[in-house]
């Protein structure tokens, strides 16, 4: 009994073994698996050269450098040595301006340059001005400090026949040496220059006029007179005064923008030479 007990075991260990062989011989190898199936590769490192950070979540964005910033005096970064250059806007812009300046420069003339330097009271002193007036020219040169300031166009007395003033109502723009005796607003003219008309040589004339009897005599039976309110006006008829027609009794007529000028310029006491 035994026996056959111990014969039963020894067929079932051998049945047992060989199953086993069996399915070890027909089972997949892990090996071979591993082996068709690719092999991760590792991550390579990064180069310096490509290292780019991601950005910091939150952190606030860099502040470009003006192109004019220079570092404070007090600062270690700060050389005195250093130039720093201008942002190009303002560089062009300081060009223009220049450019603008410097053509301004050339249309001004000496006598204008001379007054916009003037840093003191001297423009106030009626001997650094003075004025030439050309009849037959129909202008009025002004002068600062023995330079041309400028040149305006002017119309004088109406009168036909050429001359100094010599009488009242003769429509004559007198000739001569005068004076800026006082500047005076007005509702027709702007402003009026009054001037010292008549003077001395002219009271002389006058006499030798009236002694020769050739003074005119007025309707009401008496000569006239020497006459007087001469002066530098605007103008109430600025057409004639552009097409230089001679339209007064004897003043000086300039334009309205002009007579504004030369008030605001010219001291009492400027001396004007009036020529034929």
């Amino acid at each position: 009994m035994i026996a056959r007990t111990a014969r039963t075991a020894a067929t079932a260990a051998t049945i047992l073994a060989m199953m086993a062989t069996l399915s070890f011989a027909h089972a997949p190898s892990q090996r071979s698996e591993a082996s068709d199936s690719p092999s991760p590769t590792p991550a390579a490192a990064p180069s310096i050269a490509s290292y780019s950070p991601s950005p910091t979540p939150g952190a606030a964005p860099s502040v470009a450098i003006d192109a004019g910033w220079a570092p404070a005096p007090d600062s270690p970064a700060y050389d005195p040595n250093a130039k720093v250059a201008a942002p190009p806007a303002a560089e062009a812009t300081g060009a223009a301006a220049k450019g603008t300046l410097d053509r301004r420069k050339l249309e001004l003339t000496a006598g204008q340059i001379a007054f916009e330097q003037t840093r003191d009271a001297s423009y106030l002193d009626p001997w650094n001005w003075n004025i030439t007036a050309y009849k037959s020219r129909h202008e009025l040169v002004v002068y600062y400090k023995g330079r041309m300031y400028r040149t305006y166009s002017a119309v004088f007395g109406r009168s036909m026949e050429g001359g100094t003033k010599l009488w009242e109502g003769d429509r004559r723009t007198p000739e001569g040496v005068y004076t800026i005796m006082g500047k005076h607003p007005s509702r027709r003219w702007k402003w009026f220059l009054s001037l010292n008309y008549p003077n001395l040589v002219d009271r002389q004339r006058y006499a030798a006029l009236h002694n020769e009897e050739e003074i005119p005599v007025e309707d009401d039976g008496h000569e006239a007179g020497e006459g007087g309110h001469i002066g530098i006006h605007g103008t109430d008829l600025p057409v004639l005064n552009a097409g230089k027609i001679n339209w007064t009794t004897g003043c000086i007529s300039v334009d309205n923008q002009d007579i504004e000028e030369l008030s605001r310029i010219l001291p009492v006491g400027t001396v004007i030479i009036i020529k034929p």
